[in-house]
């Protein structure tokens, strides 16, 4: 009987966790593009999601916060939607900048 009673829990722990968990199986370009709208800066998601990843480019060839950033305000030409950008690229798309920015 504790066996499955314990059975149980675990599957209803898994249901819960995959009916709670719809932006997991969206991706991570949709969920960024959704933050970025709630933000105040919505836009073509292509578009955004390529700039992010650039930053993970850019920090892979090793490149400094300071250049990035200038680099990715040329292209904006929106201090704030780079500031999103910076905040947005690692915790979506390289976790392990999380740090940098």
């Amino acid at each position: 009987m504790k066996t499955i009673a314990l059975a149980a829990v675990a599957i209803s722990g898994a249901i819960v966790s995959l009916v709670h968990a719809p932006s997991a199986i969206a991706g991570p370009e949709s969920d960024y593009c959704q933050s970025l709208a709630r933000a105040g800066y919505p836009g073509d998601c292509a578009t955004l999601t390529s700039l992010a990843k650039d930053v993970c480019a850019q920090y892979d060839r090793g490149l400094d916060l300071d250049t990035i950033v200038q680099r990715l305000d040329v292209t904006t030409k929106n201090e704030g939607l780079s500031n999103y950008i910076m905040a947005g690229a690692p915790l979506y798309f390289c976790p392990k900048y999380a740090g940098n920015s």
